[in-house]
């Protein structure tokens, strides 16, 4: 695919009596895409079989084995699920094509979020599973800093989006660990990354996907609204605490108990504030937004080049420029048309990410209904089944009348 668009981009040499072959793409290249759709589909079913109807942790294992070896290794990680969304972005602000096998795989994780939660986390990532697999002692991360930094992926999420709208590339894949593990590229820092990203792993579960993964950030909004929540167990539960215990990844709601009615008060002064302070924070985080599109900006190559040209550097890009037959004046304009794409976009991610701040500390404060019950969070729930294998409702089989 690459070579079409080399070939788009540089005009074939002349030569006198040639004439170019044409290409027929709709017949000669087949789109082996579809197969991988076809694959993703069976997958994430017998994700919610192994999940929801058989609750089997060493099942769900056993499928995460399986979707390293097939997306991993068989389909070479392709196309990635790390940076597909700026595929997505890219598409809808700059008109470019983009296949429709890669839409569905873009698209059916989060439809079956949607439904029945993270399944494609548990069931088909390739570099989840790897995670998963790999993870030998759990360090709990404190709850306070596991908030915080699950705001990095949003924040990188937003900034990516905005940069792969106004055609500054994919940047996310220049740190995406796919290429080393499952490509075998081996370039530095990436690789660096990638290790330190395994050590890490051994001891907290799932770095990558609760840190930095920017498509986990569209699956837990989507997994937020599921119709079908993950469920320790359908029997009574005796509080035994054992599933708060063996979960690693913080999803684990405590059952809410009663309160003196002075703390009560206070929370719901605390609850106010963070209600009255909102539109505040929204100001504040469009006005950094605006702020950091500066730096950004700079990294867009329209800008880089005509900066090198300001500066008199004798550069390839400013060699190819020149003999392109592009104005000054062009360059120019589409700078500053850049200029305000990436301010208006980082604007509005500045919003959005005060925004997603400003939910996660009210749903901190904000009272739930009082229950005796341990239930799971399903936007943090990575369907692993560690709660299924801690629980002793579920290992002596009262719990198995959950059905999907």
């Amino acid at each position: 695919m690459s070579l079409i668009f080399a070939q788009a981009r540089f005009p074939a040499p002349e030569f006198e009596n040639y004439t170019l072959p044409e290409m027929d793409l709709e017949t000669a290249v087949s789109d082996p895409t579809y197969l991988r759709v076809a694959v993703l589909a069976v997958f994430l079913l017998a994700a919610g079989l192994a999940f929801y109807r058989l609750r089997s942790r060493k099942l769900m294992l056993a499928l995460a084995v399986a979707g390293l070896t097939v997306f991993g290794y068989y389909f070479t990680a392709c196309p990635c699920s790390v940076g597909m969304f700026q595929n997505i972005a890219e598409s809808a602000a700059l008109g470019t094509p983009i296949p429709l096998s890669v839409l569905l795989l873009f698209a059916i994780p989060l439809a079956t979020a949607l439904f029945f939660g993270r399944l494609f986390c548990a069931g088909a990532c390739p570099l989840g599973a790897v995670q998963e697999l790999l993870h030998w002692k759990t360090l709990q991360v404190p709850r306070p800093l596991d908030r915080v930094l699950r705001m990095l992926p949003i924040a990188m999420c937003l900034v990516f989006t905005v940069m792969a709208a106004n055609g500054m590339g994919l940047m996310a894949c220049y740190y995406d660990p796919y290429l080393p593990l499952f490509l075998l590229s081996f370039t530095m820092p990436l690789t660096g990354f990638t290790v330190a990203l395994l050590l890490v792993g051994l001891i907290v579960s799932r770095p990558f996907c609760r840190y930095v993964c920017p498509y986990s950030v569209l699956l837990r909004f989507f997994a937020m609204f599921a119709m079908r929540k993950p469920q320790i167990t359908a029997a009574p539960c005796i509080n035994c605490r054992l599933c708060e215990q063996g979960c690693p990844n913080g999803a684990i709601i405590s059952p809410e108990t009663l309160l003196p009615p002075d703390v009560q008060k206070h929370e719901a002064r605390r609850l106010s504030t963070l209600v009255a302070l909102t539109p505040f924070a929204l100001l504040l985080g469009g006005m950094l937004g605006y702020v950091a599109a500066t730096i950004v900006s700079e990294h867009h190559p329209d800008v880089q080049l005509l900066r090198m040209l300001d500066a008199n550097e004798q550069t390839l890009e400013v060699e190819a420029f020149e003999s392109s037959g592009t104005s000054l004046t062009e360059l120019e304009q589409s700078v500053a048309h850049a200029h305000n794409g990436i301010m208006l976009g980082m604007s509005v991610s500045g919003i959005i990410f005060a925004a997603c701040v400003m939910a996660e500390l009210i749903a901190e404060s904000r009272r739930r209904k009082e229950d005796d019950q341990y239930t799971i969070d399903g936007s943090l729930c990575f369907c692993c089944g560690r709660c299924y294998q801690s629980c002793p409702l579920e290992t002596q089989g009262k719990g198995r009348s959950v059905t999907i």
